[in-house]
């Protein structure tokens, strides 16, 4: 009696294409991550970005009532390096602290659990819950700055995976405080 796998070679074949898919999915996260808790590598996040992506923060009651009213809605990754400029020249994230607008702070994601699924088109479709936290360096604790869901869809061209859409869906309707980097 031997071990039979069901579907052949084909959907062997398959099923290991979407484990590197969903794999490589779940990197394009932990990069994102890596990237936006550290100011100094600002300028990164937009590589993870497709061309004609979108990066949208919306709030939950916005977002579940199909209105199209969100806190930031950057439509391509022009768009979203355009925000890189605003944070590195006005704010001044990472350079010197004599031209910062804004307190030295560093935001901490934590995020989990995380779900991918596929759609028919063969994109990634990646939820998970998150929070950030801020620690200014005049503030005794770090604050909690969002609680949300993220909702991506990451598409693939050879073995490099981008965001398509990534949707940051906040709980809240008001933030604790000022937020000028990636949620």
């Amino acid at each position: 009696m031997g071990f039979h796998l069901m579907g052949g070679p084909m959907a062997l074949a398959g099923r290991v294409d979407l484990e590197e898919r969903r794999q490589a999915a779940l990197d394009l996260l932990t990069q994102y991550i890596r990237i936006v808790d550290d100011p100094r590598r600002i300028e990164e996040w937009p590589a993870l970005f497709s061309d004609d992506a979108e990066y949208i923060v919306i709030t939950r009651e916005n977002h579940e009532r199909n209105l199209p009213i969100a806190v930031i809605r950057d439509d391509s990754k022009d768009r979203i390096a355009d925000r890189v400029t605003i944070i590195r020249e006005f704010w001044g994230a990472g350079g010197r602290a004599a031209d910062r607008h804004y307190n030295d702070a560093w935001p901490r994601h934590v995020v989990g659990p995380v779900w991918v699924e596929f759609s028919e088109s063969g994109d990634a479709l990646v939820g998970a819950n998150f929070a950030v936290y801020q620690s200014v360096q005049v503030d005794v604790a770090p604050r909690l700055l969002a609680v949300g869901e993220y909702k991506d869809v990451v598409e693939f061209s050879g073995a490099t995976a981008t965001y398509k859409a990534k949707k940051v869906i906040l709980d809240t309707s008001v933030l604790q405080d000022v937020f000028v980097y990636p949620l």
